[in-house]
This record gives structure tokens, C-alpha cells and sequence, in this order.
């Protein structure tokens, strides 16, 4: 039930999308579809966005170490009422324009903004990885949706098949009615299986339409008539597990990780630099003073400042940003488990399925003989028409056995190259 309710909402979303401007592709394979999401996938534009914005913050911070350099004017009026203003007093001269030009630069400030830039570029790293890991979270989709309609397909033409060797079945049975060969009860069981079948692929029909929708909502195109081709070819063997579990640790969102827990390392250092002293300077270049100011043009200091105490502030800063670092760590090593967890995982399913599908074939191979056999025997009166549609049942069933377990298996492959960051 939570399949079709997904199926649905997907259906309704993909629906509301406007089609009728771009032609919809007459073909496509897994690739394509994959390309066509990669644009289309939202989710990746604002890790984009974030990117973009972690690159700003860098440029924010070095603009802090940078000299500062600015343009000042000021015109002061004041009272000149009183009699000491009226003398001449030249504090009391009104109005005073003060025009010029400012620069300051820090000197030191226990090197936090040197430890800033070098966490947020690292942050920036590991966004970047973290993005090349959401691609494989697209990639996951798009191949979930084209194989679950390639194997709903798969299902259409089984069940087609069996509806086409029912009435073939019917045919002959209603002709050794007519010679009195057989039993009405024989041909009105069939014509039952029959309708069953119709029925069935009704329904498969339904569901492959919502598939459909499916992928369109997901590529941005309208998947509704076009053809999917499947270009990978069956897995016979499979490779050492250790060399897929060896990938592991180059996988995006560990990296990643790493990436956040080196940021946290420089984090600690910005908190530690609350401890030392700031040293800044401040110079002014004056194009225009009034009263005893007037010949002085320009003026410099170096200014500086020790924290003694604070509060506890800056230790509570220190031992939270240490504590945070415990954390990233602690997040790594899991990330890192879950990410070997994953790939033995697949590999696992993978080893099953290929195992599954040298035995279904043998399975499909067998019950076709059987059929076929029966068939025969049917005719030459050796067997009754129990015995050939139990025949008939079993290759049908061994038969979409079979096709399902190959497009399972291919998932399975697909899910271990995901695993292993394996994309196209």
C-alpha cells in the first residue's frame, strides 16, 4: 500500500509539471536519465547555493586581516553666543569641517582570523564533497524509478505471454470439444485463467504509468511514451569484497566528515586566540582642519589590548569548540562504518542475486521443456488438461522468476557501484 501511495503522490507532482513546450524523448537510457536529473535536482542547486555562500564567508574573513581604508567628512557647527566664543576662543569656532582619509590595519590578534579562513575553507571542501555524494542520492533515485519500470514492463509482457499461450491453449480445447476430446469444464477453467490474466496486466499497466511519472518528476522530462533502453549487461562473477570495502574511506561523505573535523581543529585555534593580545594601527591623512588642527595633516598610533579576564568566556569557548571536535570525530568513525556497512551490503545482495539467477534459468529452462512436453502428451492422450495447465502455470511462473530476479540483480549491481561511488 505505501508503494502505490508514493507512486501516486509522485503521479500527481509529475502531472502538474508543464510538458507540452519540450518534445518528449522517444528514447532514453539509464545515463540520460541521470543527466536530465543532475539538472533538474533542486536539491543539488542550493548545495550549490551553499557553496557559493561558504566561499563568501572565506572572503569576509580575509577582508578582516586586510587594511581598511576610508574616506571621512565632517562639518560640526556649535554655540558662539557666549562671550568667550565672541573672543575669538578657537574652540569655539564655528563651523569646523574635518575631511580626510582613514586606514587601519590590525597587526595581531593571536592569528583567529588566519584560523577562521582555514576552517571555512575546509568547510567549503567538505561542502563540495558533500555535493558529490548528493549526486549519488540522484543517481540512487533515477535508478530505483527507470528499473521499476523496466521490471513493471517486464511484468506486462510475462503476463502478456501467458495470456497469449491461454488462448492458444482455449483455442485447442474448445476444437477437441467440438470432437468431443474434451470437457466443457476444461475450457471454461482456461477461459477463468484467461480473464485472470487480462486482469492482472490491467493492473500492471496502471502501475507503470505511475512509474512513469515517476521518472518524469525526477528527470524533468515527460517519460510517459518514451522507449528505455537497458544497456547493462547480466553480472556472472563478482571481484574480492575487500576491494570494494577498500573504497570506502575515499567515499564523498566520509571524506567529507574528515573535512568538518579538520574545520573543528581550527576552530579550537580561533578560540584560543581570544587569549592573546590584539595589536592594531590607525592612520589619518586630514585635506581639510579648522582652529589649532588645522596644520596638523596626518597622524598615526598603534593601539593593543590584553584580556585578563572575561568572565570564563574564552575558556568556555575553548573546551565547547574541543567538544565539538569530539564530536565531528565521533561522527567520522560512524559515517565510516555506516559507509563499510553499505558496500558489504550490496555486495552481499549482489552475490545472492547472481547466484539466484543461474538458478531460476535453470528453473525457466525446465519448465519450459515440461510445458512443452505436456503439451505433446495432451494430445497423444497420455496426460489431462490438469496436467497441462499446471505445466503451463509453472513456466509462467518460472519465467517472470527469472525476469525479476535479473532486473534485481542489475539493481544490485547499480546499488554496489553507488556504495562504491562508482557513477557515470
Amino acid at each position: 500500500m505505501s508503494l502505490l501511495l508514493v507512486l501516486a503522490l509522485f503521479s500527481g507532482m509529475a502531472r502538474a509539471e508543464s510538458f507540452g513546450q519540450i518534445p518528449p524523448p522517444a528514447e532514453a537510457d539509464l545515463s540520460q536519465c541521470y543527466a536530465w536529473s543532475v539538472e533538474q535536482a533542486e536539491s543539488l542547486r542550493m548545495q550549490e547555493q551553499q557553496i557559493y555562500q561558504l566561499e563568501q564567508q572565506y572572503k569576509q574573513v580575509l577582508a578582516s586581516a586586510l587594511p581598511n581604508l576610508n574616506f571621512f567628512a565632517q562639518e560640526k557647527w556649535q554655540d558662539t553666543s557666549s562671550p568667550l566664543a565672541a573672543s575669538g576662543g578657537v574652540f569655539f569656532a564655528s563651523p569646523q569641517p574635518n575631511i580626510g582619509f582613514s586606514l587601519a590595519q590590525p597587526l595581531f590578534s593571536g592569528f583567529r582570523e588566519f584560523a577562521a579562513m582555514k576552517s571555512f575553507k575546509h568547510q567549503g571542501q567538505a561542502a563540495e564533497l558533500s555535493l558529490r555524494h548528493a549526486h549519488t542520492v540522484v543517481y540512487q533515485n533515477v535508478v530505483n524509478a527507470f528499473y521499476l519500470v523496466l521490471n513493471l514492463e517486464t511484468q506486462l509482457a510475462d503476463t502478456t505471454m501467458a495470456v497469449d499461450l491461454a488462448t492458444k491453449r482455449l483455442k485447442e480445447l474448445k476444437h477437441f470439444e467440438e470432437l468431443g476430446k474434451s470437457r466443457h469444464s476444461e475450457v471454461t477453467l482456461v477461459e477463468s485463467q484467461e480473464a485472470t490474466l487480462e486482469a492482472s496486466a490491467e493492473v500492471i499497466k496502471g502501475q507503470i504509468d505511475a512509474a512513469r511519472s515517476v521518472l518524469s518528476f525526477l528527470t524533468g522530462k515527460d517519460m510517459g511514451q518514451a522507449k528505455l533502453a537497458d544497456k547493462m549487461d547480466r553480472v556472472r562473477a563478482l571481484g574480492a569484497e575487500e576491494q570494494s570495502l577498500g573504497r570506502a574511506l575515499d567515499r564523498s561523505d566520509v571524506r567529507s566528515l574528515r573535512k568538518t573535523v579538520e574545520s573543528q581543529e581550527d576552530q579550537i585555534q580561533l578560540a584560543k586566540g581570544a587569549f592573546f593580545p590584539t595589536v592594531s594601527f590607525l592612520g589619518n591623512y586630514y585635506t581639510k582642519r579648522t582652529t589649532f588642527l588645522a596644520p596638523v595633516s596626518w597622524d598615526a598610533a598603534v593601539s593593543g589590548s590584553v584580556p585578563l579576564y572575561q568572565g570564563g568566556g574564552q575558556l568556555a569557548a575553548v573546551r565547547q569548540a574541543k567538544s565539538q571536535l569530539s564530536q565531528a570525530q565521533y561522527n567520522l568513525e560512524l559515517q565510516l562504518r555506516q559507509a563499510r556497512t553499505d558496500i558489504h551490503s550490496a555486495f552481499v545482495a549482489l552475490r545472492a542475486a547472481v547466484a539466484s539467477a543461474e538458478a531460476a534459468e535453470r528453473a525457466y529452462v525446465k519448465a519450459d521443456e515440461t510445458y512443452r512436453v505436456e503439451d505433446k502428451e495432451y494430445r497423444l492422450g497420455l496426460v489431462n488438461n490438469l496436467d497441462v495447465m499446471t505445466a503451463l502455470n509453472s513456466l509462467i511462473s518460472a519465467k517472470t522468476s527469472f525476469d525479476q530476479i535479473l532486473i534485481q540483480m542489475k539493481i544490485d549491481s547499480l546499488q554496489l557501484k553507488i556504495a562504491d561511488e562508482e557513477l557515470p
